[in-house]
């Protein structure tokens, strides 16, 4: 009778719990160990750190966004008012042509007044009949709600997910100022959620394109498709959406709505963390900066284009119009990264390191306070690399996870690793195996 004796494998140096581990690797792992710990913790707690610390520092009043974007927007319909003041922002550009500093370009004299279009005005009109308290709280358990349905509608099942959804920064400082960031998700999650069909994603991507107007790639998301039909349907809903909108609040402020929108965005859009603010404070002019990003946007289309038959071709192509939409705008406020979830989302239904992507700015931005801010009472200008810088950096990196693999990535890891001088190699320069 044959006795099976069990093996007992070798001690492995990169685990304390190894007998046989050298002191040094086990003080190496018992480093790297805690060193992880700290980055998850600060990562899961700096959203609610940040957004405490910004309400401290610049005062912004709870549900700001809500309440002069949208509510007061419902309040002027409901009196049989325009619930726009073109005349204001025609003033403020003014002051700014001429050399003069503008309301709003302070964090302590600010101001929010309605600019949505106007179906997002429409909308809001049943909340504006109610109490503001009343209809801010209701108003942020939908945009609670529209924001996880939204993730789910993107195939993730992951409760971890939807954790780290709902206490990163975006999200966080979205539903304090009131901004309608969930919604343009709940929107995207349903077009992609019933993709293959023709009525559902037609009305959802026309509702948050007449909404909000930016979207406007994710129709072309249709075009690139080949999803003529969806397309079609699309356009008529966006055209009956928004002249049925302008038909309820009057036609009287829609031949200077395209000015008004033009004037907002020159007031704001050398504070906004886009790709035109970048450029605007370096010095280039606010036309061609506008023509870069367009460019750019254009270009990140070109490449859903050019993946849309390869492996995951529709699901990196949707993901990529996200993006291209991010690029493109004029004006991005850090509350609009919520929309980084969307492509983060297609590429990795479960957790994964792709989802602490949106969670790592206010670390960055922590260790970019080395560089000096300007006082409160001066324009935002001076300190919108320490914040815009960031977020370009990591709509890029959400940009390279959505395009590749992770094999793909694996092997270039490997190959920085076998580097010369790398710190990963050995003592002859030979990097260890995985």
């Amino acid at each position: 009778m044959r006795r099976r004796i069990r093996s007992t494998p070798a001690p492995d140096a990169r685990h304390p719990a190894d007998a046989g581990a050298p002191p040094l690797a086990r003080l190496r792992w018992l480093g790297g160990s805690a060193a992880t710990v700290l980055l998850l913790g600060s990562l899961l707690l700096s959203g609610p750190g940040l957004l405490i610390s910004t309400v401290n520092r610049v005062g912004y009043n709870l549900l700001y966004d809500f309440r002069g974007g949208l509510y007061n927007a419902g309040v002027a319909i409901l009196h049989g008012r325009t619930p726009y003041r073109p005349g204001f922002l025609a003033h403020q550009a003014a002051l700014l042509h001429a050399g003069h500093l503008a309301i709003g370009e302070t964090a302590t004299h600010s101001f929010s007044i309605p600019v949505y279009p106007a179906l997002a005005n429409v909308l809001v009109v049943p909340f504006s009949a109610l109490p503001f308290w009343v209809a801010g709280l209701i108003y942020t358990l939908l945009s609670a709600a529209a924001m996880v349905v939204g993730i789910r509608l993107l195939g993730v099942r992951d409760r971890r997910c939807l954790a780290l959804v709902v206490i990163s920064w975006p999200f966080l400082f979205g539903a304090f100022l009131g901004a309608i960031g969930p919604f343009l998700v709940l929107g995207a999650g349903a077009a992609w959620r019933w993709r293959d069909r023709i009525g559902p994603p037609a009305l959802a991507l026309a509702t948050i394109i007449a909404v909000k107007i930016f979207p406007w790639t994710l129709a072309v998301w249709l075009l690139i498709t080949r999803r003529y039909r969806a397309l079609a349907a699309c356009t008529a809903a966006g055209i009956l959406l928004t002249f049925g909108a302008w038909a309820l609040i009057g036609f009287d402020g829609l031949a200077r709505y395209p000015q008004m929108l033009s004037n907002m965005s020159f007031i704001q859009e050398d504070r906004s963390v886009s790709i035109v603010g970048v450029l605007v404070i370096a010095g280039v002019s606010s036309t061609v900066a506008t023509a870069v990003a367009m460019l750019l946007g254009a270009g990140i289309l070109i490449l859903a284009w050019r993946l849309r038959h390869g492996p995951d071709g529709d699901r990196r192509a949707f993901g990529l119009a996200v993006l291209a939409a991010l690029t493109a705008t004029p004006i991005v406020w850090e509350h609009y990264m919520v929309l980084l979830f969307i492509p983060i989302a297609l590429a990795s239904p479960r957790f994964s390191a792709a989802w602490l992507i949106p969670l790592c700015t206010p670390i960055i931005e922590a260790a970019s306070w080395i560089i000096p801010a300007s006082r409160l009472d001066a324009p935002f200008s001076p300190n919108l690399l320490r914040s815009a810088g960031p977020w370009l950096f990591l709509e890029l990196l959400t940009g390279v996870v959505l395009c590749t693999t992770p094999v793909q990535r694996r092997s270039v890891w490997l190959r920085l690793r076998r580097l010369p001088g790398s710190l990963a190699a050995g003592p002859e320069g030979a990097a260890e195996p995985a």
